[in-house]
C-alpha cells in the first residue's frame, strides 16, 4: 500500500450497523490506515466526504432510514472522483446491477478476512493510480487541444460528438449537429463532396472550407478527419481559421497590388536598408531589385546625394515632393511616403517607402502656367502676362505701345477666320523678331496687340519701335493662294513722361491709337491729353447713351420736304434728337458714330422706326396729307437686325400703307450691295420706297446705282454751300439731277439755305429740296401745326 501512497490511505466508513463498522475501523488500523470517519447514511457519507476528502470510501448497500449506498457512491464519483468498495451481505443479481452503475473499484460480501479487504484496497489504490495517469493525459490532451484551439469531431452509428475546444458563439449551429448530414448540410459543395467521400469510401479528409451559418455571415474552418474501419468510427479536428484565410486574402491582396501597380515601394528595414521592391520600382528607376538590398535609399536614388536623407532622419509617417534620380543618371519629380511598420512594443521594425512620378503633373503644370500667362492661337503673352508686368515693383519706366490693325475684319469675313488665325500667328512671329529680349509682346484678343517696352530712354526710341513694327506688319502675307497686306494703328503712351502710374499706360495708349485711325490709318500717334479727352468723352456719349431710351432723352424732329415750285410740303424726314441732362442737346454726328461702333444703332433705329411710323399713321388719321415719312436707316442695322421684319411689323401695327414710308440709306452700303441686294429688294416688294442719302459724298458708282432698287436721290449740302459761286459745283448738280431724271428716279436737295441757292436748283431742274430756307427741324405739334396750316 505505501508503493502506491506515500502516507497512510485515509478511509471514511459508511455503515449502519455500529458494531460492524468499529470493527471495521480496528481492522483497517491494524493494516495501518486512518480511518477519517464513520458515516450511516447517505446524507451523512456525503457531508463527510466533502469535509475530509479521503482516499476512498468503503460503503454498505443497505443504510439507515432507507439510504442508499449505491446512490451515495455515484454522488461521491461524479463530484468528488473518490473510488468506492462496497461492503454487502447481498449478492443477488439485481443488488449487482445496481451497484455496477457506481463502477465500484471492489465488491466484497461479508463476512470477508481482513486480508482479503486489504487485497481489495491495493488493487482499489493501484486502479486509481492509473486513472490518474490517464486523467492526466487527457486532461494535457485537453489543454493541447484548446491551446491550438482544436474541436474534437467524433461520429459512430450516425450519432455527432464534439469535444476538445469549445468553438466560438458562430459556430453554435455547427457544435450542434447532431449527425454528419447536418453537418454536411452548411459546408460549400466542394467540402460536401470531400465529407461524402470520406464517409462512403474512406478518403481522408483534409481541406479548408467555408461554413454557411443560417442567417449569418460565412466562416472558414479547417478540417482534418479520418474513417476507422475497424472501429466503425470517424474521428476529425476541427479548427477555426476566419482570421487566418482573412488574413492570407488580404496578404495575397496586398502582394497582388505591391506587384501591380503603378506606385514604386520598397520595404525597408528598421535601418533603412532595402529589403524587397516591386516590379514598379524597377520601371520607374531601372534599378533591378537585386542590386538594391541591402542598400540604403540615400545611397542611389536621390539626386541630391547624402548620407542621411531628411525623409528617413524621422519615424513620423513623411509625405512630401523629392528629387530622384534613375540608374542612368537621368532625375524626375516624384512624389514620396514613408511610413514605419511598428512592432509589438510599438517601435518601428520595418519602414515601407513608396514614390511616384510627378512628371506630367508637373509639365501639366507647366502648361496650365503656360495658358495662363499666353494666348493660345499666337503664343504671345496675355492679359495676364500685361497685368504681370504693370504690376511689377519697383517699375521706374515703360513705354506701351497698342497695336490695332487696319481693315482686319474684312479679311475674316472675306477669306474666312482660319485665314484670319493664320495671318495673327504669322503678325505674332514678325512682332517676337523685332522685340528686344527684355520687351513683352502681349495679344488682348482679337486683332489687338500690346508691346510692352521696358526702360525706353525717350520717347524718340518708343516712336521708332512703333516705325519698325509697321512696316513689319504691313508686308504681305501669302494668305489662301493670295498675298495679303494689312497695315496697323499704333498708339503709344509712356511712364512717367505721360501718365502718373503703369496702369493708365493701357487707356492712354488705345486713346493715342484711336487718333492714329483718325488720322488716316497706318500711322504712329503718340499719346496727348487731348486724346484721353475725347476718349473720355466718348465714354461718356457711350454710358449715358445706353440710358438714354429707358430715361426718355431721346426725341423725333421733323424736317419738311417742299415741291420748290409751290412750296408744297411732300413729305418729313424724321431726325433724332437727344437731350441730356448735363451734355444739354447732343449732336447727332456725336453720338451716331458711337451707336453705330457699339452696336446700340439697331434698338435706338428700332425705336424710331416704331416712332416714326406711329407719329405718320397719327398725322394720316387727322386728315392731314403728307405724303410720305423718311427715316435714316444704318448700315448696320442690315448687318445685324431684321431690318425687313421691322418695317412690315411697324406698318402693320400703325396701318400704315408702305408707300408712305421711305427708308433713307447711306453710300457706304454699296461696300456690301452683294449682300444686302436681296434685303433691300424685299423692301421694295413690300411697297416702301429707298432713298440714298448725302449721294456723291461717299464710294457709289453708276453701276451699283443702276444695280439696286434705288427710288430717289439725295444730293449732300456739301455742294449745295458753294452752289451760287462754284461753276464746278453748278455742274456736278446738274449732272446728278439729270442722271437721277435719266434713271427714272426722283431727286431731293438737301441743306437749301439761300433764296440764291433756291433760285439756281429750280434753274438747274430740281423739284424738291428741304433745308433752313424752307423750313429747320421742328417736334411733331410744331410740323402738326403747319401741316394743318397748309
Amino acid at each position: 500500500m505505501m508503493a502506491t501512497l506515500d502516507r497512510p490511505l485515509r478511509v471514511q466508513i459508511v455503515e449502519d450497523e455500529r458494531i460492524v463498522a468499529f470493527d471495521l475501523r480496528s481492522g483497517l488500523e491494524q493494516l495501518g490506515h486512518e480511518v477519517v470517519g464513520i458515516a450511516s447514511s447517505e446524507q451523512e457519507a456525503l457531508r463527510l466526504a466533502l469535509r475530509e476528502t479521503p482516499d476512498l470510501v468503503l460503503m454498505d448497500i443497505h443504510l439507515d432510514q432507507g439510504s442508499d449506498g449505491v446512490a451515495a457512491a455515484c454522488e461521491l464519483r461524479e463530484q468528488l472522483a473518490i473510488p468506492v468498495i462496497f461492503l454487502t451481505a447481498y449478492g443477488e443479481t439485481e443488488t449487482l446491477r445496481r451497484a455496477a452503475q457506481a463502477a465500484p473499484y471492489g465488491y466484497l460480501l461479508k463476512p470477508f478476512e481482513l486480508r482479503e479487504l486489504n487485497a481489495t484496497l491495493h488493487m482499489a489504490m493501484a486502479r486509481r493510480s492509473e486513472e490518474r495517469k490517464t486523467e492526466a493525459a487527457e486532461r494535457r490532451l485537453l489543454l493541447a487541444l484548446e491551446s491550438a484551439q482544436l474541436a474534437v469531431l467524433e461520429s459512430q452509428g450516425g450519432q455527432l460528438r464534439w469535444g476538445g475546444h469549445q468553438l466560438g458563439q458562430e459556430f453554435r449551429a455547427l457544435t450542434q449537429a447532431a449527425s454528419m448530414l447536418e453537418l454536411q448540410q452548411h459546408l460549400e459543395p466542394p467540402a460536401q463532396r470531400a465529407l461524402q467521400a470520406l464517409l462512403e469510401h474512406g478518403i481522408p479528409l483534409d481541406l479548408t472550407c467555408r461554413w454557411l451559418a443560417p442567417g449569418g455571415a460565412a466562416r472558414w474552418l479547417e478540417i482534418h478527419a479520418r474513417r476507422f474501419e475497424h472501429e466503425q468510427l470517424v474521428m476529425g479536428m476541427v479548427r477555426d481559421v476566419t482570421s487566418r484565410v482573412e488574413g492570407e486574402t488580404r496578404l495575397r491582396q496586398a502582394v497582388a497590388a505591391f506587384d501591380a501597380t503603378d506606385e514604386a515601394i520598397m520595404f525597408l528595414d528598421a535601418q533603412h536598408r532595402v529589403l524587397s521592391c516591386n516590379p514598379a520600382f524597377t520601371a520607374l528607376t531601372g534599378w533591378p531589385e537585386s542590386q538594391v538590398l541591402g542598400l540604403r535609399p540615400a545611397e542611389f536614388l536621390y539626386a541630391r546625394r547624402h548620407v542621411d536623407h531628411p525623409a528617413l532622419r524621422q519615424e513620423a509617417p513623411r509625405h512630401g515632393e523629392v528629387s530622384c534620380m534613375r540608374r542612368d543618371g537621368s532625375t524626375f519629380p516624384a512624389l514620396e511616403h514613408l511610413s514605419a511598420v511598428l512592432d509589438e512594443q510599438g517601435l518601428p521594425g520595418h519602414h515601407v517607402l513608396s514614390f511616384s512620378d510627378i512628371s506630367e503633373i508637373r509639365n501639366a503644370q507647366h502648361k496650365l502656367q503656360h495658358l495662363a500667362l499666353h494666348d493660345t492661337l499666337t503664343g504671345l503673352g496675355n492679359r495676364v502676362a500685361m497685368q504681370d508686368v504693370l504690376d511689377a515693383p519697383g517699375l521706374r519706366s515703360l513705354g506701351l505701345l497698342f497695336i490695332d490693325l487696319d481693315g482686319f475684319k474684312f479679311i475674316n469675313d472675306s477669306l474666312g477666320h482660319d485665314c484670319g488665325d493664320e495671318l495673327l500667328k504669322v503678325l505674332a512671329v514678325r512682332l517676337i523678331s523685332i522685340l528686344r529680349s527684355d520687351d513683352v509682346a502681349v495679344r488682348l484678343g482679337g486683332d489687338e496687340f500690346v508691346v510692352l517696352m521696358r526702360h525706353p530712354r525717350s520717347a524718340h526710341d518708343a516712336l521708332q519701335l512703333a516705325e519698325k513694327l509697321l512696316q513689319a506688319l504691313a508686308q504681305p502675307v501669302p494668305l489662301a493662294a493670295q498675298p495679303v497686306a494689312v497695315t496697323a494703328s499704333i498708339g503709344v503712351a509712356l511712364f512717367p513722361e505721360q501718365v502718373d502710374s503703369p496702369h493708365s499706360l493701357l487707356r492712354a495708349a488705345d486713346a493715342a491709337m484711336y487718333e492714329a485711325k483718325a488720322r488716316g490709318r497706318n500711322r504712329v500717334a503718340l499719346y496727348a491729353q487731348a486724346h484721353a479727352d475725347g476718349a473720355s468723352e466718348q465714354l461718356r456719349i457711350e454710358q449715358g447713351l445706353r440710358l438714354a431710351l429707358q430715361a426718355g432723352q431721346l426725341s423725333l424732329h421733323w424736317q419738311p420736304m417742299l415741291e420748290m415750285g409751290s412750296g408744297r410740303i411732300l413729305g418729313a424726314e424724321a431726325l433724332l434728337r437727344w437731350q441730356h441732362p448735363q451734355l444739354g442737346q447732343v449732336a447727332p454726328q456725336r453720338f451716331i458714330p458711337v451707336a453705330e461702333a457699339n452696336g446700340m444703332i439697331c434698338t435706338i433705329g428700332a425705336w424710331v422706326m416704331e416712332q416714326a411710323c406711329a407719329q405718320a399713321a397719327a398725322w394720316r388719321a387727322q386728315g392731314l396729307g403728307l405724303v410720305r415719312v423718311a427715316v435714316n436707316v444704318s448700315v448696320r442695322q442690315f448687318e445685324q437686325d431684321d431690318v425687313l421684319g421691322l418695317v412690315r411689323h411697324c406698318l402693320q401695327r400703325h396701318a400704315l400703307p408702305a408707300q408712305c414710308l421711305e427708308l433713307e440709306l447711306t453710300e457706304s452700303l454699296f461696300a456690301q450691295s452683294a449682300t444686302l441686294r436681296g434685303s433691300l429688294q424685299a423692301l421694295r416688294d413690300l411697297g416702301v420706297r429707298l432713298a440714298l442719302d448725302d449721294f456723291g459724298t461717299g464710294f457709289s458708282s453708276l453701276g451699283q446705282i443702276v444695280s439696286l432698287p434705288i427710288d430717289r436721290i439725295k444730293i449732300d449740302r456739301s455742294f449745295v454751300i458753294e452752289l451760287v459761286d462754284s461753276h464746278h459745283s453748278r455742274a456736278v448738280v446738274k449732272s446728278i439731277i439729270m442722271l437721277a431724271q435719266t434713271l427714272g428716279m426722283e431727286i431731293t436737295v438737301e441743306g437749301v439755305e439761300t433764296l440764291e441757292q433756291h433760285d439756281v436748283l429750280i434753274a438747274l431742274g430740281a423739284v424738291e429740296a428741304q433745308g433752313w430756307l424752307y423750313h429747320r427741324a421742328m417736334p411733331a405739334e410744331e410740323l402738326l401745326r403747319l401741316l394743318r396750316a397748309h
